[in-house]
């Protein structure tokens, strides 16, 4: 009997931090109709013609501040943690990576799926929060080169994982483990998605308050999902509504994107007497440009210049062991 396939998913990277290949990363990436959401033409005037030539060169500056020898840190830790899952699951199972931009691609770990012989497949895209840009967008594909070449696999989705308890337990055991335990605050701090996006949901975004709502998950809110992800978090580690924060960064043009942000909150905390910061960065499953260079970097060299001390983060789960038989776990139990 062959193995089942494990189609490991997540965003992709530049091939190399140089600004020729971030900015064909970028155009791949932006011209995605579900990234930025506006008609074709208007959508390469603005990527092809404004935004890639300007990020590109700031984009790739930043990329080699964080770049390993081995690659792009989301792409090694994305690696690393493959491998280890491929031993975790064992021979029942083949693990192969399919990234939705960039290398390998997701057409790529489907013709060794159809070398192997595979007959079934588990598509894993490790978004924990549900959002059109990405898992929705990441899904699409996969079904898209499926019907392209005409594959006849069996396929399960893996759904969002942001409340199981494999993947709070991470976050949970992090922070007990953290041996500073004088902060002032914690922040949670997600990716951001333009207004726009969330509004095409029926029901969301509607008031400031909606996405604390019981049933606000139900709708496959990702802004909801990411307060209930900070909410249990929080819950399990004995923080009150007092101590902790959600904030949503790494906002791209002008247009108006889901709030508070994630520069105005820690303005705000430094301003206001709270000088020591934890982050934890649960939108994130690999630690990437967002969290090392975004937030390690330039947003901590901002936050000590509008007076705070310390501004420390939790590192994203990466290949952690028990992380990994969290998720091979959830696998086996699908």
């Amino acid at each position: 009997m062959s193995p089942i396939g494990v189609l490991v998913n997540n965003i992709g990277s530049p091939n190399s931090p140089e600004p020729k290949d971030v900015k064909k990363f970028l155009s791949q990436f932006l011209m995605d109709e579900d990234v930025i959401s506006i008609p074709w033409l208007f959508r390469f005037i603005l990527v092809r013609g404004i935004i890639v030539p300007i990020r590109g060169v700031s984009s790739s500056e930043k990329y080699k501040k964080i770049w390993f020898t081995e690659g792009s840190p989301l792409m090694v830790h994305t690696r690393r943690f493959a491998a280890k899952l491929q031993a975790e699951l064992g021979s029942k199972y083949h693990v192969e990576l399919g990234m939705r931009y960039g290398e390998p691609s997701i057409g790529s770990a489907l013709e060794k799926f159809k070398n192997a012989g595979i007959s079934k497949v588990v598509f894993a895209p490790l978004y924990p929060q549900y959002a059109a840009a990405t898992t929705s967008a990441a899904i699409k594909e996969f079904q898209r080169v499926i019907d392209l070449h005409g594959h006849s696999f069996q396929v399960q989705n893996l759904e969002p994982f942001y409340h199981q308890n494999f993947f709070q337990k991470f976050w949970v055991q992090q922070f007990q483990n953290e041996p500073n335990k004088s902060w002032d605050h914690v922040l949670f701090s997600f990716h951001g998605l333009p207004e726009s996006q969330i509004k095409k949901t029926p029901g969301c975004l509607v008031t400031s308050d909606c996405c604390d709502k019981s049933d606000a998950c139900s709708k496959n809110c990702y802004r909801a999902q990411c307060f209930q992800t900070a909410h249990k978090i929080a819950s399990n580690i004995g923080l009150d509504k007092k101590q902790y924060t959600v904030s949503f960064q790494s906002r791209l043009g002008r247009a108006k994107w889901i709030q508070p942000y994630t520069e105005a909150t820690l303005e705000y905390l430094a301003k206001n007497n709270k000088k020591n910061v934890l982050i934890l960065s649960p939108a994130f499953v690999a630690d990437c440009v967002e969290t090392l260079e975004e937030i390690q970097i330039e947003l901590r060299e901002k936050f000590l210049a509008w007076g705070g001390v310390n501004l420390q983060q939790i590192s994203c789960p990466n290949d952690d062991t028990e992380w990994v038989h969290g998720f091979a776990q959830h696998i086996n139990n699908l």
